[in-house]
């Protein structure tokens, strides 16, 4: 399996320029509506998406999915931070990570490859902190709350594409893809 024979599934453009400037490639995307496991593994999601890709194109695929996991509340709502999102918002994530004494979070990404026979994974991980309240317009989703351990004390929100791109979990899991197709 080639990184240019992978097909990313997604609808979010700005996913696919952030994986296109961390692979340093352009990848053929398509946007198809999958069905997703509802499920606090994270793995379990991604490997799920990539067969449902794998079946409908019948091409190598690729796909990602994103967590979110508070500390206070033992890593959730982690995958299922979507469901938390639409909810509640950003500034509702920032109030209830804040009500358990303990800020801390992780921002996890995985992505999966497959070309229907073979199923490569790729993980990355940013530790970080949720914020007091929403801060940035930039990224997507709960951006404006995650203040990664390893920035300079802004949410990702507060970056641009590029410098969140240098740290990003996203970046980090393509990394390692990659990394993993290589030596295949």
């Amino acid at each position: 399996m080639q990184l240019e024979d992978l097909v990313f599934v997604t609808s979010n453009l700005g996913k696919l320029r952030e994986a296109e400037a961390v692979l340093g490639h352009r990848l053929d995307h398509q946007s198809l509506d999958l069905p997703e496991l509802q499920s606090l593994d994270l793995e379990e999601i991604v490997r799920g998406k990539a067969r449902a890709a794998w079946q409908r194109l019948a091409r190598p695929v690729l796909v990602e999915d994103t967590g979110l996991e508070l500390a206070g509340l033992g890593g959730f709502p982690g995958p299922l931070v979507r469901w938390m999102l639409v909810s509640v918002g950003a500034a509702g994530i920032c109030r209830i990570a804040h009500c358990f004494g303990n800020a801390a979070a992780a921002a996890r990404c995985l992505v999966c490859a497959t070309d229907g026979s073979t199923e490569i994974v790729g993980e990355g991980v940013v530790e970080g902190t949720i914020a007091g309240e929403p801060a940035g317009r930039g990224g997507f989703g709960w951006d404006s709350a995650f203040i990664p351990n390893r920035g300079d004390g802004r949410t990702y929100g507060e970056m641009t594409e590029e410098e969140k791109s240098l740290i990003s979990h996203r970046r980090r899991a393509f990394v390692a893809l990659r990394d993993a197709l290589q030596s295949t």
